[in-house]
């Protein structure tokens, strides 16, 4: 009878593994030796899938593929975590929400303080130029001479610095809206921290394969269910039972050796 493929650990792919097998293509199949058939599969996110088959462990992804041979399996590791990183960025994230709100109305009040403190001299410059462009030039003068110190190429300085504070008072209005989405950042962040992974390392000697996914993740149980029931050797929980693993394994007595 010809084996089939295992479905009850496949997990849903993620909008991110859909847009880029949109873009990109599908990530390819693992490649399997002669006569290797895939027990089970788990996606990873991202477009990774975690493979087993019954002769080894696979993680695959778009660019690259990883495997242990399950003979070599000494310890598979399962763990939950909660991402520190994640709510440590959160926090680093709300802090500086909380700055831009309190300087967003300062530094807009400075720069229109500049802006109005230089209209004197923006006017003068104004007028100054009226004057100069009303003055015709004297005998023997070119365009641009008998004007006075200030005039000419420096003229208009005041007007410019002017409209500069002016562009940057306009500019510091979008600071709290900077400060909202940093908070939405920060909420992002905080909760995919406290939302955590399922972390699964396979050692094999001085190896190692380590996959995650996203929350505490019962699809990466199912599938280290399966990869214990596939390790050679003795039955181990979870494993069908074959005529091999039907003789009773020996246990101590619950009071100890000796004891009665």
């Amino acid at each position: 009878m010809q084996d089939e493929r295992k479905t009850t650990s496949h997990g849903r792919a993620s909008p991110f593994a859909f847009l880029t097998s949109s873009f990109i293509g599908p990530v390819p199949p693992p490649r399997l030796a002669p006569g290797e058939r895939v027990v089970t599969e788990v996606a990873l996110g991202r477009g990774d899938t975690a493979v087993l088959t019954d002769r080894r462990v696979l993680v695959v992804g778009r660019n690259f593929e990883r495997s242990l041979p399950l003979a070599h399996l000494a310890l598979v590791h399962v763990r939950f975590e909660r991402i520190v990183g994640e709510i440590v960025a959160g926090g680093i994230a709300i802090v500086l929400a909380l700055i831009l709100f309190a300087v967003a109305s300062p530094v807009r009040t400075f720069f229109l303080n500049q802006a109005h403190s230089l209209e004197a001299a923006a006017a003068q410059e104004r007028a100054s130029a009226s004057a100069g462009e009303g003055q015709e030039p004297g005998p023997g003068q070119g365009p641009g001479q008998g004007q006075g110190p200030g005039q000419g190429q420096g003229q208009g300085l005041a007007q410019g610095l002017q409209k500069l504070m002016g562009a940057l008072a306009a500019a510091a209005r979008a600071i709290p809206l900077v400060g909202w989405l940093l908070l939405a950042f920060a909420a992002a962040k905080i909760a995919l921290g406290i939302f955590g992974r399922t972390v699964v390392v396979f050692t094999a000697g001085g190896s190692e394969l380590t996959f995650a996914r996203r929350g505490r993740d019962h699809l990466l149980r199912e599938f280290i269910t399966e990869v214990g029931g596939h390790l050679p050797g003795p039955a181990r929980p979870g494993a069908p039972l074959g005529p091999a693993a039907a003789a009773p394994i020996p246990t101590a007595p619950p009071n100890g050796p000796g004891r009665t």
